[in-house]
């Protein structure tokens, strides 16, 4: 299994970016420049899920805990369609289309990532102390004499 460090700090930073963007639009009256952080939080997304699906998932699908493995499969699944949802959110809004819908994109952003939020919030209550769990070597069993 493997070390939950860079995926927890990963963690930190996604968390980071997403407050700042939810600052940038907290004004829904006053358009402001957010591309810089809508695609800072993108590539960090990228890469997060990336070392979750090549790392992390196949070492919880060789877990010997069969808890630890349905928890990591089910929460796999539910990582794509929020993966699916944010593609969707950074396709369906352009600059030109975020100048003109600003605050239609302020509510979407608001909802995206109040996911994503939750999304961290269960891997880090969930997952990783699992994961955790999967690293620790199992105390020797005693034996009577």
């Amino acid at each position: 299994m493997m070390d939950m460090t860079a995926l927890r700090g990963q963690h930190e930073q996604i968390s980071l970016t997403a407050r700042q963007l939810a600052q940038a639009t907290s004004d829904t009256g006053t358009p402001q420049s957010v591309a810089a952080l809508r695609w800072s939080l993108a590539r960090q997304l990228i890469a997060h899920l990336a070392l979750e699906d090549r790392i992390l998932y196949p070492a919880m699908q060789r877990a010997p805990d069969a808890a630890a493995r349905q928890t990591a499969a089910q929460l796999q699944g539910e990582t794509g369609a929020l993966a699916d949802r944010f593609t969707r959110y950074m396709a369906d809004w352009s600059d030109d289309r975020i100048a003109r819908e600003w605050s239609a994109f302020c509510a979407e952003t608001r909802l995206i990532l109040a996911a994503l939020a939750e999304r961290v919030d269960r891997e880090n209550r969930t997952l990783y102390p699992l994961a955790d769990q999967q690293r620790r070597p199992t105390p020797p069993v005693a034996r009577a004499s």
